[in-house]
Parts: C-alpha cells; sequence; structure tokens
C-alpha cells in the first residue's frame, strides 16, 4: 500500500496528472484510499489514515520543497508503516514551469532569480494563479509529454534527491 502526500495544490495536480495517464509505477488502486493525500501532519495523517486495521504495511511518498519539513508519527502507529521517503520540488514546484518553457538556465544565473513562483507568475501569463491546483491540473494534462521532460530534466538538476521523476515507469 502507498500513501502519496502532496504538499499543496499543484503538487496534487501533478500527481493526479501522472495518475490519470498512467505514468507512474503506482496506479490509484495501489493508494491508500484510492486517493492523493493532502494531510502534511504526521500525527494527523496516522490519526485520519492510518487509524484503520490493514492487512500490509503503508510505504509512504511526501511530495514537498521543504528538506527540513518533520513528519513524525505516533509510536503506535509506527508499525504500520513500511519505510517513509521525501519526494523534492526544490525549491518550489513551480520550478517545472520554467524547466517546460526552457528557461531554467537564464533563471538561475540571475542574480534576482528569486523563487520560481515569482518567476512564473511574471514570465507565463497563460496562469490567473500560479499555485491553483485546477489550473496546474489542466495545464500539465495538456502538456503531458511536455511534464514528463520537465521531470526528467529536473532530476539532472538534482541528481542526489529523489525526485518525481522516481516514480515514473
Amino acid at each position: 500500500m502507498i500513501a502519496l502526500i502532496a504538499e499543496g495544490a499543484t503538487e496534487e495536480a501533478i500527481l493526479k496528472v501522472l495518475l490519470n495517464h498512467n505514468a507512474l509505477i503506482y496506479s490509484y488502486s495501489d493508494l491508500l484510499e484510492q486517493q492523493v493525500i493532502r494531510t502534511r501532519n504526521g500525527k494527523e495523517f496516522a490519526r485520519k489514515h492510518l487509524n484503520k486495521s490493514m492487512g500490509e504495511k503503508v510505504e509512504i511518498f511526501r511530495v514537498l520543497d521543504s528538506r527540513n519539513e518533520v513528519f513524525n508519527l505516533p509510536k503506535a502507529y509506527l508499525a504500520k508503516v513500511e519505510k517513509v521517503t521525501n519526494v523534492q520540488t526544490r525549491p518550489e514546484v513551480e520550478i517545472l514551469h520554467i524547466i517546460y518553457h526552457g528557461d531554467y538556465q537564464s533563471w538561475s544565473k540571475s542574480s534576482q532569480h528569486g523563487k520560481p513562483s515569482s518567476y512564473a507568475k511574471s514570465h507565463y501569463h497563460d496562469f490567473k494563479n500560479i499555485k491553483s491546483g485546477t489550473e496546474n491540473f489542466d495545464f500539465w494534462d495538456t502538456h503531458f509529454e511536455g511534464l514528463l521532460e520537465a521531470l526528467r530534466t529536473y532530476k539532472k538538476y538534482h541528481s542526489r534527491e529523489t525526485t518525481i521523476a522516481a516514480l515514473l515507469k
């Protein structure tokens, strides 16, 4: 059993696009409660999602940009969890838009590059709200092959981290 925990609406949208296109090594049927989960706090996650009788252990993948966010599960639930893996989207998942548009080098070399979401908001006007789950789902669903390429390219830039590319078929 797999738990895919998305930090935000954009991460959730990307995971749903990948699941809908059967691009992940997991499918909805492999997922805990057959859905992407947004509960980020370990204690709350355990209470909401591990408080049920389960026949197998859960492997948790947390898709997030922070390296420092703590995910503490209560000791009573540790026996229900096989492993917790952080899947990085640093510095923000909106970096995928920068990569998709071929602007990674110019963004990263800019002395004032700032957050990817700010850059994307000012450069890519196909979004009213770059953080919107719905808009990201629609964009990446329409540009699915571009999403796969952006994820693979992102992995090249962050080769020492576990990224969403590690979950691709």
